[in-house]
């Protein structure tokens, strides 16, 4: 058996889901991960040699490509081929694009021809003696994901899936698709088909997707995570109870006043707004952050407030109440002030401040933020 500890929990997650389920989408707020564990299972999908994608750290080594895959793999046993089809959903996404349709044929008019989709090839290469295939699908709540599936919603479950040489048996779900003649011909997922999606609950843009087609995918929620950002800034897993200086004077009192803000903020936001509107630790991860540069430190940091509190502008938008508590309005030494005047014989409240804060002011705010 080949030395599996170089896969990470998230990743053997999902692999063990694909195993069981077939089908299972990565949701979490925006910074938490998903693309990174995509790639991760991308990679191990394939047992590519030397190569495990997304590691902020660096590549992560696994067994050669000759090695037997671990029997709770997808498909442990089907070695020949392991091809991955990796696709975006958008609002422009139509069932040919990912099934079957017919398209005019360029330079033939009155010319049709049959799309072979991005699932449709899959699901074909799947069909291959020794062979498995992973559809990725990126942002699949972006586009109308019902209608890309189609008819073949109906086969997706692993019991509706025809048997490992194509039989159909009972409970397999047949559905009709364009045949190459573009005549109408059955067809059923083969069990070596696997989907692995990713979401954005709280994406505003986006419809909620059909609870019907969420139940035939198993749901792996990412959350944020204050003790991978504070592996990545340099500091210990959890925050002390000792007080942050009142200047900072090394890289790490700029870093752990980040961290302890970002910690106040995300429990904030859950109150607030809840989990599905909270910031992914990633969000705040752009670079290796420097460890003997006071003045690269506050930089670093400074960049990562301004998307700290872009998230917040959103989230909370016209709720000026709710920033001023986030960020300590009404507290003394904030840099910002909650106003209030009347307009229309209404009460109207403001946050006051100013649109960049230079380094004294953006330390001691995210030392109130962090405050008890």
């Amino acid at each position: 058996m080949p030395n599996e500890a170089a896969i990470e929990d998230d990743a053997r997650e999902v692999l063990r889901a694909l195993a069981l389920r077939k089908n299972v989408i990565l949701s979490g707020p925006p910074g938490t991960g998903k693309s990174r564990l995509l790639n991760q299972v991308r990679d191990l999908f394939q047992w590519k040699q030397d190569k495990v994608g997304g590691s902020l750290t660096g590549r992560i080594s696994i067994p050669a490509a000759t090695s037997p895959l671990p029997d709770w793999f997808p498909s442990p046993l089907r070695t020949n081929s392991r091809h991955v089809y990796p696709t975006v959903f958008d609002q422009n996404t139509k069932y040919r694009d990912f099934m079957r349709g017919l398209v005019p044929k360029i330079g033939s008019p009155g010319e049709f021809a049959v799309t072979a989709g991005t699932f449709y090839r899959a699901a074909i290469d799947a069909r291959q003696a020794g062979s498995a295939a992973l559809v990725i699908i990126d942002e699949i709540n972006r586009g109308p994901a019902v209608a890309a599936f189609g008819s073949a919603l109906v086969g997706l479950e692993p019991d509706k899936r025809s048997g490992p040489n194509g039989e159909v048996g009972a409970t397999t779900q047949e559905f009709e698709i364009l045949g190459d003649s573009g005549a109408s011909q059955l067809f059923t997922l083969p069990p070596d088909l696997y989907i692995l999606a990713s979401m954005n609950e709280a994406d505003t843009s986006v419809e909620p997707l059909d609870v019907a087609f969420l139940r035939r995918f198993h749901t792996y929620r990412l959350e944020p995570e204050s003790k991978v950002l504070r592996a990545h800034l340099g500091l210990p897993a959890a925050p002390t109870a000792e007080p942050l200086p009142r200047s900072p004077g090394s890289p790490t009192d700029w870093y752990e006043a980040l961290s302890r803000a970002f910690i106040k903020v995300s429990d904030q936001i859950l109150l607030g707004r809840g989990q599905a509107y909270q910031l992914g630790h990633g969000a705040l991860m752009h670079t290796p952050a420097p460890q003997s540069d006071l003045g690269a430190a506050a930089e670093y940091v400074s960049t990562a407030w301004t998307t700290l509190r872009a998230h917040l502008d959103e989230v909370f938008f016209g709720n000026s109440r709710a920033m001023a508590d986030i960020l300590a309005g009404e507290r003394s030494g904030s840099p910002y002030t909650l106003t209030e005047a009347s307009f229309a014989g209404q009460t109207v409240r403001r946050l006051t401040g100013p649109s960049h804060l230079d380094d004294n002011q953006l330390y001691k705010l995210l030392t109130l933020i962090s405050a008890p």
